[in-house]
């Protein structure tokens, strides 16, 4: 009897998370399978699940509209902001978690207030001192600003991995003839190797999607893929079959990235649990 109700807890669980997973997975085979319909096939008032697929809108999104160069814009911000938190959060985290700094944890409280603030807050400030500075349309304000968006994320991310590295293996370097230089590079950073990748690929989602600092920021030179889709809504209609090959052209990079640093990621986010 206990074994009959274990397996049907067992079957409701799975069958919760089967329905979970597909309500979150429709809305993407949905803008796979319009990506790959023609317009007519795309404005069916009942839609259409058997039809001719076609190729037209990602020859239309990459030759007639250039959309390659938004993909690589977006690519470039996100990889070198991502790059620059990452340096600059091992750079806080590490004091902080190796040493009991005077009000260490008020400092990092009010870091992490900074990922809180809702953008549309500070964007008219940002705009007119980027403004000032010339800074506008330029690959300079939205590294800057992604890196800033991202640094209080990494640094408390980053915070938790270096906590989780046990003192006693960095004073065995010493010992051993190491300087901190040359052991927190030789021993510490191997260690937290899964912990900079988790860092780095939540930092670089949030950047790649990033789409009100780069709308008020970017202009023609500089504009990034979540930008570059407002140009398939037309005052005559609506080019859903661009926008959804468009779309489905932003998500797969980051999905094939996902799926390859996957199993490091899970380790590094269970590895940087943060202990009070």
């Amino acid at each position: 009897m206990r074994q009959h109700r274990s397996s049907s807890g067992l079957a409701a669980q799975y069958a919760i998370v089967i329905f979970a997973m597909l309500i979150f997975i429709f809305p993407i085979v949905w803008m796979v399978l319009t990506s790959l319909k023609t317009q007519n096939d795309a404005f069916t008032a009942v839609p259409k699940w058997l039809f001719s697929a076609t190729w037209d809108n990602y020859r239309a999104v990459l030759v007639d509209r250039d959309f390659s160069r938004f993909l690589l814009n977006s690519f470039w911000v996100s990889a070198v902001s991502t790059v620059i938190a990452i340096i600059l959060g091992c750079g806080i985290a590490y004091p902080f978690a190796r040493y009991n700094l005077k009000g260490g944890k008020n400092i990092l409280t009010w870091i992490l207030t900074l990922r809180i603030i809702p953008p549309i807050v500070s964007i008219l400030p940002i705009y007119l001192v980027f403004s000032k500075l010339g800074l506008l349309d330029s690959y300079t304000s939205l590294v800057l600003m992604y890196t800033f968006m991202n640094l209080p994320l990494a640094t408390w991310l980053l915070y938790g991995f270096f906590k989780d590295v046990p003192g006693e293996i960095e004073e065995s370097a010493l010992v051993d003839g190491s300087n901190r230089f040359t052991a927190f590079f030789r021993v510490i950073f191997p260690i937290i190797g899964p912990g900079l990748v988790s860092a780095g690929l939540l930092s670089f989602i949030f950047a790649w999607n990033e789409f009100l600092f780069a709308n008020i920021l970017s202009g023609p030179h500089v504009r990034t893929a979540p930008v570059g889709l407002n140009e398939y809504a037309t005052p005559v209609s609506v080019l859903w079959g661009q926008i959804a090959a468009a779309g489905t052209m932003i998500i797969v990079p980051i999905a094939i990235i996902t799926l390859i640093l996957q199993r490091k990621m899970v380790s590094g986010l269970t590895m940087g649990a943060v202990k009070g």
